[in-house]
Formats: C-alpha cells, structure tokens, sequence
C-alpha cells in the first residue's frame, strides 16, 4: 500500500495536542510576567517629570558656609580628609573627599578604566536620557546615566533625590528611610533605607553613607553602601553591602551621573 503524502488527522491531533502542552505553560508564564513586571512599576516611572515638580521648595542639604573646591585636570591626589563628619564604629569617616575624587574622575571619565559602551538614548519633550555600561577587569559591571530636565534648577534636583522624607511620597519602592547619624558641619548622613521587590524576592535593606559638595551651582553627590555596627543583620529584609550610587548635578547641558 503507498504511503500518504500528507499526514494523516489521525497523525496531526497528537501532534498539535504535544505542542499546545510544551507552549501553553510557556505563554501563562510570559502574560503573568509582563502583567506583575506593570503593576510593580513605580508611579514616577510612569511621568518623572510630574514627580519632579511636585517637590517643595528646596533647602540646603549642607550649611551655607560649606567651603567650595575645585578639582584642575592635573589633580592626582585627595585634599586632606575633614575631621569632622559621620564615621563608623572605628572612628573613620564613613564619606571623605577621597571619595569625591573619584566621583570627579568618574564624571569626567579620568578614572582608568575601561571605555562606556552606550545602551540607551531616548528623549521627550523636557527630558533626555542617556545610559551606558562598562564591565571592570574586576567587580560587577558598572552603569553610568545622563539625563537632561528641562526648566529644573541644579537646586531644585539635588533635593528632590536627596530628599527621604519627600522621596518616601513619590518613591513606591522605597519602604522606609531613616537617619542614623548626621553632620551639622559637613552636611554627611549616615541612612537606612528598606526597598521594596517583587514578591518572590525578598526586600533589600541598605546602610548609605552619604554627602554633597556644593562647588557653585554644581553638586557632587556621594552616596555608597558603608558599615554600621549599630544596626544588627536580619534574615530580612536582606542587606546589601556593595552599593553605591553618585551623581553630578550642573545647569546647561551637562548633568551627570556615574
């Protein structure tokens, strides 16, 4: 007897009835996704524009006698390390100039690494957004970010991401935010912050030390992960020890943040 050339129903059912069973899970699983990855998205997600004008009126996070500096591209060594500021269980300061050498050479890609490979580049009306990342010869891979506001001053943003109190009302995924110690000479602080994930993850609690330097309408923004022995581990939320998030904030056409 010849062979049909075209499966046979009795051949196809089984067929498409294996395929349905191997992509039915596949497709629930992609729709639960894309369903609990929107309805996590933070509001301010959804228009950062309107958050940042929502912002009160901004105060100084740092005394107004706070002495500027300026940094010459010869610059190979940290000025000396102020006495006074917040500082760990061994007396160290747990934010220095040290640090905001760095965060200078990262804003202007004088630090010796590796070059930035661009991954995003998007624009609205009254803002753009530029990302790139870089994988060090050793460590996570690090992420560097531009973004542009139109009609917001250097002031108004460096209080609207230095703000806890306020940023708890915009912030969904910040949970609680508190301060441990802070520096009325310097402006340095010492926070806790609880952030929110998804529900198959447990939440993250970070220890920040952190402090701005004001250089005339330019802001250099120094925050990081940092030891506390008075606040003890918890199973959770989870703490995270390697963070650090700065950033340079300038009028015109160039803000930064590393």
């Amino acid at each position: 007897m010849p062979l049909p050339l075209f499966p046979t129903p009795t051949l196809i059912i089984p067929i498409i009835t294996d395929l349905a069973v191997f992509i039915t899970p596949l497709w629930i699983a992609v729709i639960v996704g894309v369903i609990l990855g929107w309805a996590w998205k933070p509001k301010w997600a959804f228009d950062p524009k309107h958050a940042l004008q929502k912002l009160r009126p901004p105060r100084l996070p740092n005394p107004p006698h706070h002495t500027a500096f300026t940094y010459p591209t010869t610059t190979t060594s940290a000025t000396a390390t102020a006495t006074a500021g917040v500082k760990d269980a061994g007396g160290n300061a747990v934010v220095t100039e040290h640090d905001l050498l760095h965060l200078w050479k990262l804003v202007e890609e004088k630090d010796g690494g590796p070059a930035w490979n661009q991954m995003m580049d998007r624009s609205t009306p009254t803002m753009r957004y530029q990302a790139w990342r870089r994988d060090p010869e050793s460590g996570p891979p690090q992420y560097r970010s531009r973004t542009v506001f139109e009609d917001a001053s250097p002031e108004l943003v460096r209080d609207f991401f230095w703000d806890d109190e306020f940023r708890l009302k915009w912030d969904d995924m910040l949970i609680h935010a508190s301060t441990i110690q802070e520096c009325a000479l310097t402006g340095a602080m010492m926070v806790h912050w609880v952030r929110k994930f998804p529900f198959f993850c447990s939440d993250r609690e970070y220890i920040i030390g952190r402090r701005i330097w004001d250089a005339g309408q330019i802001y250099y923004c120094v925050t990081k992960g940092v030891p506390c022995s008075s606040m003890p581990r918890h199973n959770k939320p989870k703490r995270v020890d390697l963070y650090y998030s700065s950033w340079c904030i300038r009028p015109g056409s160039r803000q930064f943040r590393a």
